[in-house]
């Protein structure tokens, strides 16, 4: 008979040997998991903050530089203005007024911008004396003409003219009073007529 120790249990099948007895089971890897990067929290505020403080830079030297160029443009603009009015006024383009259109008139001659000077007369004075009689007028008296303002009167209006009177210390060292008076035609104003006169020296009033 066998021996009922040794039989071997049924369920059991002989020579089954466990392969992992011994040893710790190795988890399997999972190669489709993502990868999840993990951020420093103190890291990722200074990056926000630098981020920040740079927008913020840009900001500041975009508002700087629309600054500069508004006020660059705003010089430009009053300079020309200013070169524009101190070189077309003796032509009386931009010359409005009658106290300018004088004070043009006078510039001119002393310039010996004749043309230009003749050209503020109305079209009545002009029609009476040419331009050769006053050109011939300003080479004789070249020295009167050539004066620096010392005072004006006040316009003194009389309907539609105003008359004008002016001081002057000439070239010839001599004192001039010179009376205009001028017409508005055409929406602007015209000298229509001018007398120089003679002042006395006073210097020879305090002698006496």
């Amino acid at each position: 008979m066998d021996d009922p120790q040794n039989i071997p249990d049924p369920n059991t099948p002989e020579g089954l040997v466990d392969p992992g007895a011994g040893h710790e089971p190795n988890p399997p890897a999972n190669l489709s998991a993502p990868i999840i990067p993990r951020h420093d929290p103190v890291e990722y505020g200074r990056t926000a903050a630098a981020a920040y403080e740079d927008a913020a830079s840009q900001r500041r030297s975009f508002r700087h530089n629309l600054f500069l160029l508004l006020s660059l443009s705003l010089a430009a603009f009053i300079l020309t203005s200013w070169i524009l009015v101190r070189v077309d006024a003796p032509f009386g383009i931009f010359s409005t007024g009658p106290q300018e259109i004088v004070r043009a008139q006078l510039r001119a001659l002393d310039r010996g911008e004749l043309r230009p000077a003749y050209e503020m007369f109305s079209a009545r004075y002009r029609g009476q004396v040419s331009f050769d009689t006053w050109h011939e007028l300003f080479v004789t008296h070249w020295r009167m003409f050539h004066a620096d303002i010392v005072r004006a009167e006040r316009p003194a209006y009389s309907g539609p003219g105003v008359t004008q009177e002016i001081y002057l210390h000439s070239a010839d060292d001599k004192e001039y009073r010179a009376r205009f008076t001028l017409i508005r035609t055409d929406g602007r104003w015209w000298i229509d007529d001018v007398h120089w006169t003679e002042e006395p020296d006073a210097r020879e009033f305090s002698r006496t």
